[in-house]
């Protein structure tokens, strides 16, 4: 049976962001696959574009990841996105917990005749004994799996960015340059064309 080392990245990606890409750089040479894994529904209820537009934008995150970085990279770590979450979550109105996230995962790789050695990548706000203690069944995955924290090391956020795009004015060709220094461009013009987060033309 195959061994693979696999990151997990799990967020909203409400929109996925340079932030997130600097994740993927922290870890990308120690890891044979990345994969992300947009949140079905927002544990607190916070409203989020439609779930296939976050599913999209995450897997054009991983696109231009490798379009501009892999070509420095010894080791090519393939970069994936999950709809693990929707599976889990679409038939119930329960919370999808990440321990159901991991548990599910490990199985579906086992299916595949793969043993999946998972490393769920955690931000700093999480990264404290007593926030990861708060999660569903904390210590069980604290047993069963690998935490990794990562740095922020680029302060950007998709509220900062939601808001500047509600906000922003006429003219249309200048949307993706305004925003270049939060986003991809081939999410930024997504976003444009399909006018999310009350982005017009």
């Amino acid at each position: 049976m195959k061994t693979k080392r696999i990151a997990i990245i799990g967020s909203a990606f409400n929109p996925p962001h340079l932030g997130h890409k600097d994740v993927i750089e922290q870890i990308y040479q120690d890891y044979d696959e990345i994969l992300l894994v947009p949140s079905y529904r927002h544990a607190f209820g916070k409203e989020m574009v439609a779930y296939n537009d976050r599913l999209c934008m995450a897997s054009m995150l991983g696109q231009a990841f490798h379009a501009e970085s892999f070509m420095n990279y010894k080791q090519i770590a393939q970069i994936a996105t999950s709809a693990i979450e929707r599976d889990l979550g679409a038939n119930n109105n329960n919370p999808v917990y990440t321990f159901d996230v991991l548990n599910e995962l490990e199985k579906r790789y086992l299916k595949a005749n793969i043993k999946a050695e998972l490393t769920f990548i955690i931000g700093p706000d999480n990264a404290t004994f007593e926030t990861w203690n708060k999660f569903y069944k904390g210590k069980e995955i604290i047993e069963r799996w690998n935490l990794r924290a990562v740095s922020e090391r680029l302060p950007v956020h998709s509220t900062m960015i939601r808001e500047l795009i509600a906000d922003f004015p006429r003219p249309a060709f200048l949307f993706e340059t305004r925003l270049k220094q939060y986003l991809d461009g081939i999410i930024a013009n997504y976003i444009f064309k399909q006018r999310l987060y009350g982005a017009h033309n």
